[in-house]
C-alpha cells in the first residue's frame, strides 16, 4: 500500500502508492495518539503530497525487521524473543485510545462479505457475538515480526493502518492466522510459544483462541484472497486446521 523512502536526516517519507493515495492522513493521526499514549512508534511529523502522491513524514527507525533476529536464532533464543513479543503486544492490547474503529463491527461486516457458505457466516457471526468480552482496547491487527523493528535494545512498531479498538484476544487470534503458514524452524517454535504465552497472558483456553481464529480467518476472505490461499484460510474457518496448537 505504501513505499518509504528516505526524506531527510533521521526521518523518511511513506508515500500511499497512486491506488491508495490518501490513508496516509488516517494512519499519521493514529500514530500520533499512540505515540502520545507511550506505545513505541516512529512518531509522525505530518503528511504531504509528492508527485500527486500523499504521504507522511516518520522518524527513521535504524535497525530490521524482528524476523531477521527471529531467523538468525538459536533454540535457547526463541523463547525470550516470544516472551518480548507478546509483552509488547499485549501492552498495546491494555492501552485505549479515542475515535479508533470498532472492531467487532468491522469483522462482522468482513464476515458478510466472506464469501462463505450462508449457513457457516451465521455461525461465526454467532460466535463473534459470543466471544467479544466488550473489551475496547487497542488491536493492531497487523502485529507480526516483520512490522516490528528492532533498534539497538528498542522495539518499534510499525505499519498502523489495519489499527482498531476491540477485544484483545483478537488481536492475538490475527497474528496466529497471519503467521499461520509459517511452519519451519525457528519461526514455527517462535509462535507456537506466542500463542502459549499469549493466551495464558489473556486469560483464555485453546477452544476460546481457536474460535477467535475461526471467526478472523473467515473475516480474511473479505480482502479478496483466491487460490490455494483462500483455500487454506476457508479450511481454518472451518476447524479444519489449528493453528500452533
Amino acid at each position: 500500500m505504501a513505499e518509504v523512502f528516505a526524506y531527510d536526516q533521521g526521518r523518511v517519507v511513506k508515500l500511499d502508492r497512486p491506488e491508495w493515495s490518501g490513508v496516509s492522513a488516517f494512519e499519521s493521526e493514529v500514530i500520533t495518539k499512540a505515540a502520545d499514549a507511550g506505545l513505541p512508534v516512529a512518531r509522525s511529523h505530518g503528511v504531504v503530497t509528492i508527485d500527486d502522491r500523499c504521504g507522511m513524514i516518520l522518524d527513521r527507525i535504524d535497525g530490521r525487521e524482528l524476523m531477521g533476529d527471529l531467523s538468525e536464532a538459536d533454540a535457547a533464543a526463541v523463547a525470550p524473543l516470544a516472551a518480548r513479543f507478546v509483552d509488547l503486544q499485549m501492552s498495546i492490547n491494555d492501552t485505549e485510545i479515542e475515535g479508533l474503529p470498532d472492531l467487532v463491527s468491522r469483522l462482522g461486516g468482513e464476515l458478510a462479505r466472506s464469501g462463505l457458505a450462508p449457513g457457516v457466516v451465521r455461525q461465526l457471526t454467532d460466535d463473534l457475538a459470543t466471544l467479544d468480552d466488550g473489551r475496547r482496547g487497542v488491536c493492531h491487527f497487523d502485529f507480526h515480526p516483520n512490522n516490528v523493528m528492532v533498534s539497538g535494545d528498542e522495539w518499534v512498531v510499525i505499519d498502523w493502518l489495519g489499527v482498531a479498538s476491540g477485544p484483545p484476544a483478537a488481536d492475538l487470534a490475527r497474528t496466529l492466522v497471519l503467521c499461520g503458514q509459517w511452519i519451519d524452524p525457528p519461526i514455527k517454535t517462535f509462535m507456537e510459544e506466542v500463542r502459549r504465552l499469549g493466551m495464558a497472558g489473556h486469560g483464555i483456553d485453546d477452544e476460546t483462541c481457536d474460535s477467535w481464529i475461526r471467526v478472523l480467518a473467515g473475516a480474511r476472505l473479505a480482502e479478496g484472497f483466491d487460490g490455494a490461499f483462500a483455500a487454506w484460510l476457508r479450511s481454518v474457518a472451518a476447524g479444519k486446521v489449528l493453528l500452533f496448537a
